[in-house]
């Protein structure tokens, strides 16, 4: 299944790349959809898998490369231009500039803002204009043109020919910066832009001053060498204006006030007031009028560290600050390819490893404290994991393993994995390189202010109920060439109960519904008790103590956020003999090939909650399980560390018309 949906993904990138040449053909002048047709392999993976997820069922190839042609051309357009452009039609229109503005307007006697550029939200016009009556100069102006009201969401664009203006009006350095300094302007490079917004319920401390209810931070470096970063806060409605930045453009800022230190950071802090004005410069433009930070490359290979350390081909271009930006590299990256100082970095990996969180405790703060989330994947290059100092996945790491950390919200989504499922991670990024005694590590890393975000690939239900997706295999084949995780369809044929005090023997089963050891005493524990279990909600982790505050798992507080589950099938380091009462069932399944057993699925397959199973008589819970046998099923199994596989989904087989007919047609026959 992980492998179809890699071929999946090739193939689609693959089809988009054609036809976006075939557009750039049929439009020879427009060189933007030539370059358009390099579609990042992370772009088509992470799209793809939405589109899935937002389509369990009825997905084709046609449909789905049709909505990621249509995706991108809108993505592009975004990325290039900063906001989705219209090129159907140009328009005069009138603008009523914000007092702050004064000052520019009249710069160079009106010259300043003779074929300047402007990025803005433009808010509702004040007046009606009759479309058609565009061009009739015998109506009124305020009849025919749009007049548009202030507004102080608007940024002024600069270009490589305004050097001298930078050079004249943004002098001021951030360490010279006093905090109640009024008079600020300062060029600065933009390090990182926030793809979130923080969302707050409550307004300020100060009555009088407007609510700030939504902020995205951007973070700024200036041209020193000290590097010290500062925050450009943007609230409300100035939010909206987050695309227009991207990482390593420039930006000039004119006035900005500056906010009283938060909590959560050490960084200087500015906000736009009613005096504030931003200038913006893409990296190229600033690059070509030498207003660019210094190239820090050549600094970066002399720090210290020396090249035959990390001999390793960039498979990029470093910036001048010495990162690789992986959002538009057009293949796909393996484990092998991860270097340092990478970011936006897009994986597809199988889950090998699962940890308990290891929160992050401020040593000057203990109330401050972080979650941060242990899990080691793999692909077919090598073998990484994603948390600091964890040591309960196992004491030997295997060789190009390497320490990663996703904190808080962005790992909590990995609590409901399962070892062997295959998953996506989005917009991982690389640390610097550190000594650590002899030797010298990097980390990957992920948040949520980074935009990390994990998709389950093994529970994609499109790939198993959409005709033209599915990819099934015969069982036997499989286990001739030992795939982890594959397609099949198939009948169960049988059921068997196990419990940890007997491992290698079941104890009832679908041909035997008494029990065949007179140790297994079913009068005091049903099979319902036997077979469920209270876990967190959170993960579905079984819970090891009923008084249990807080779960290791997760690390947040368990209160009574608990539900009843089906137990799964324990793995090779869980199968002691303490609480041996402890049980599973396993499925029989025949594809007609071969047969194999499986556990998982119990909800679906029973049509009944764990609780409600645990409530029932033995006789009643003898014949559900019972009721299964003979059921025709698609699904999809994950090798585990056992012999068994684990069912991660599955779809009932109900017969076609067609299907009953033929049927029909041969018992006549008969």
């Amino acid at each position: 299944m992980a492998r179809a949906f890699e071929l999946l993904v090739r193939e689609v990138q693959e089809q988009l790349h054609a036809v976006f040449l075939k557009k750039s053909d049929r439009n020879p002048g427009r060189h933007v959809m030539a370059e358009a047709a390099n579609i990042p392999w992370s772009w088509v993976a992470v799209t793809t898998t939405k589109i899935l997820s937002e389509f369990p069922t009825g997905l084709t190839k046609v449909i789905l490369v049709s909505m990621l042609e249509l995706a991108w051309e809108k993505a592009y357009m975004k990325r290039l231009k900063g906001f989705d452009k219209n090129e159907t039609s140009t328009r005069e229109l009138d603008l009523y500039m914000h007092p702050k503005y004064s000052k520019w307007i009249k710069y160079m006697n009106h010259e300043f803002l003779m074929t300047r550029k402007i990025r803005m939200l433009c808010p509702p016009k004040t007046n009606a204009p009759i479309i058609n009556r565009y061009n009739d100069e015998k109506l009124d102006r305020k009849h025919r043109i749009a007049l548009i009201p202030p507004t102080e969401n608007l940024v002024f664009m600069l270009d490589r020919f305004d050097k001298a203006f930078v050079q004249r009006e943004f002098k001021h350095k951030v360490r010279d910066i006093t905090p109640r300094q009024t008079d600020i302007h300062l060029w600065l490079k933009i390090i990182h832009v926030e793809i979130i917004s923080h969302i707050t319920t409550s307004a300020n401390l100060d009555a009088e001053e407007k609510a700030k209810m939504s902020r995205t931070d951007i973070y700024l470096m200036d041209m020193s060498s000290d590097n010290q970063a500062v925050i450009l806060c943007l609230y409300n409605d100035q939010t909206s204006l987050t695309p227009i930045f991207k990482r390593n453009d420039y930006i000039g800022m004119y006035n900005p006030s500056i906010y009283p230190p938060r909590p959560d950071t050490l960084e200087l802090i500015f906000e736009c007031s009613n005096e504030s004005v931003i200038f913006l410069m893409p990296e190229k433009e600033a690059q070509e009028a030498q207003l660019a930070k210094i190239n820090l490359t050549s600094m970066i290979e002399d720090d210290g560290f020396s090249c035959s350390d990390f001999s390793k081909k960039d498979i990029l271009e470093r910036d001048e600050e010495g990162f690789m930006n992986c959002e538009n590299y057009t293949s796909r990256i393996y484990v092998k390819d991860l270097d340092y100082c990478m970011l936006n970095v897009t994986l597809l990996g199988k889950v090998v490893g699962l940890a308990n969180s290891n929160p992050f405790i401020d040593p000057s703060n203990a109330d401050r404290r972080m979650n941060r989330y242990a899990l080691r994947i793999a692909d077919s290059t090598g073998t990484f994991w994603r948390a600091l100092h964890v040591k309960s996945i196992n004491n030997s790491r295997p060789v190009g393993s390497m320490d990663v950390t996703l904190w808080e919200d962005s790992g909590r989504d990995s609590r409901r994995l399962k070892i062997g499922q295959y998953i996506l991670l989005e917009n991982l990024v690389t640390s610097d390189r550190h000594e650590t005694g002899d030797t010298r590590v990097w980390y990957v890393n992920g948040s949520i202010i980074l935009g990390t975000k994990m998709y389950n690939i093994s529970l994609l239900n499109s790939l198993l109920t959409s005709n033209s997706l599915r990819s099934i295999v015969p069982l036997w084949h499989a286990k001739e060439t030992k795939e982890d995780h594959f397609q099949i369809e198939c009948t169960i044929i049988g059921w068997e109960l196990y419990i940890k005090s007997s491992m290698d023997q079941f104890v009832l089963s679908s041909n035997q519904t008494t029990s065949s050891s007179n140790q297994v005493d079913f009068m005091e524990l049903s099979i319902g008790d036997r077979i469920t279990v209270l876990s967190h909600i959170g993960c579905l982790n079984p819970h090891k103590n009923r008084n249990q505050i807080e779960c290791e798992f997760c690390g947040c507080q368990i209160d009574n956020d608990v539900v009843h589950v089906f137990r799964p099938k324990p793995g090779v380091a869980e199968t002691t003999s303490e609480r041996g009462w402890e049980g599973w069932v396993e499925w029989i399944l025949d594809d007609g090939t071969s047969t194999c057993k499986a556990f998982g699925g119990e909800e679906t397959l029973l049509n009944v909650t764990a609780y409600h199973f645990k409530l029932m008589s033995h006789r009643s819970q003898i014949n559900l399980l019972d009721s299964v046998v003979g059921l025709p099923i698609l699904c999809s199994l994950t090798g585990t560390s056992t012999s068994t596989y684990r069912l991660d989904q599955m779809t009932l087989l109900e017969p076609t018309q067609q299907e009953c007919r033929d049927m029909l047609e041969i018992m006549d026959k008969k």
